[in-house]
């Protein structure tokens, strides 16, 4: 049965015995299946070119559009099938192939996801990463704006401009942006969860300014009695990691994150043992506590007996490098901008200065000992005991601080 379809026509039409089609005289293809029940749903039928006559239900029929399919809406939706149809296309299958590959494509947030489960993994050749965490966030943060995005339909121009307006301000920081997204695309494409790396071909960012700030004595002073004061309202954890770094030149992630169960006495001593897992060479570090550092420590040890030493507000977790950076961030400094790897370079250099043999303070921060041609000698039969020269090395630089900051 063919006939000019309209609303009240269709309301007219009524159920019989068996289902029944009406064809529509407008449209090539749409027809009206009437069940025994009344049940009026739409129906399409088209030909392709070699795969012969094909149906498809187009869902509910009603004609004011409120259960289900009107009669505009049908029409339009039966006329793209046809003429896809008469292209040698089969648009509904067109359609069936693309919601399932929107299914198993993988969104940037999927990819972070599963980028930080195998930095994290035992199983991961070296191991898992030290920074793990640290670049999971750098990841959020580069690619906030694209998170529900697909991850292969990000482009190296999304790329620029995600990064561009970073690098007018922190060159440095674009460009490890930069490296870190591109290498989690070259695992996701080794990986097959992606097709292809948009950071391939992109434009290096510089690593800015080559870092050379050492805090001179007054401003050691001023920046000391700065924290004495509260540092505009920073919390005391933070205070007391500032102060720790600046006394011992540990890298700030490490003295954030310790631990209750890396410290004990030793006598009249007090040695942080920092656990291989922690150490960014993955080698444990031992460090002799004493003077303003031991009573720090000890303070923080006896509030908190287990767990963390160093906490956020919340006290959910322990502090991490960059809550120390944004407690920084978010106040006015006494002196000239430093970040906290300056604190550690001050350290060093003040070390040197003392006359303190270089290996020793490699010992003390936890630097890789010797020079390339001895650091296999010393890898794998050098087992000096560095406890007394770097205790040595930790008090000299203690007086030389306890100087400056009494103005000595």
């Amino acid at each position: 049965m063919r006939k000019q379809l309209t609303a009240v026509a269709i309301a007219a039409l009524k159920p019989k015995a068996a289902p029944y089609y009406v064809s529509d005289a407008k449209t090539d293809g749409l027809r009206i299946r009437v069940a025994p029940s009344g049940v009026m749903t739409w129906n399409v039928a088209f030909r392709i070119k070699g795969e012969g006559s094909k149906s498809v239900s187009l869902g509910r029929c009603d004609p004011e559009g409120r259960n289900g399919m009107n009669l505009a809406s049908a029409r339009e939706r039966a006329a793209s099938i046809v003429k896809a149809a008469r292209d040698g296309r089969h648009l509904l299958a067109e359609e069936q192939a693309e919601r399932q590959a929107r299914k198993d494509a993988f969104t940037i947030e999927e990819l972070i996801s599963l980028y930080a489960k195998h930095t994290k993994s035992a199983h991961r050749k070296g191991g898992p990463l030290r920074t793990a965490d640290d670049i999971d966030r750098r990841l959020r943060r580069a690619l906030a704006t694209k998170l529900d995005s697909t991850a292969d339909n990000l482009r190296r121009a999304d790329i620029s401009r995600i990064l561009d307006d970073v690098a007018d301000t922190y060159p440095r920081e674009a460009e490890k942006r930069r490296q870190t997204v591109g290498a989690m695309f070259a695992w996701g494409v080794s990986k097959g969860y992606v097709n292809a790396n948009p950071v391939a071909g992109t434009s290096s960012y510089g690593l800015g300014d080559t870092r050379n700030r050492v805090l001179s004595a007054d401003e050691i002073r001023t920046f000391w009695q700065w924290l004495d004061n509260g540092a505009d309202g920073m919390p005391p954890d933070a205070i007391a990691v500032l102060r720790l770094q600046l006394l011992l030149g540990a890298r700030v992630g490490e003295v954030a994150g310790m631990e209750a169960s890396e410290l004990a006495h030793d006598g009249e001593r007090l040695i942080w043992r920092l656990p291989a897992s922690r150490s960014k060479n993955k080698r444990e570090r031992v460090t002799p506590l004493a003077g303003v550092a031991k009573e720090i420590a000890e303070t923080a040890w006896r509030a908190r007996p287990k767990g963390a030493l160093f906490r956020t507000l919340d006290r959910k977790r322990a502090l991490r490098a960059d809550d120390i950076g944004l407690a920084l961030n978010h106040r006015d400094r006494p002196i000239a901008h430093f970040t906290t790897h300056d604190l550690r370079r001050t350290v060093v250099s003040g070390m040197d200065e003392l006359g303190i043999a270089l290996e020793t303070i490699a010992a003390v921060i936890g630097h890789q000992r010797g020079t390339r041609d001895t650091r296999t000698l010393i890898r794998h039969y050098s087992r000096p005991n560095l406890d007394h020269r770097v205790e040595a090395a930790l008090i000299a630089w203690q007086a030389h601080l306890q100087g400056a900051i009494n103005g000595r």
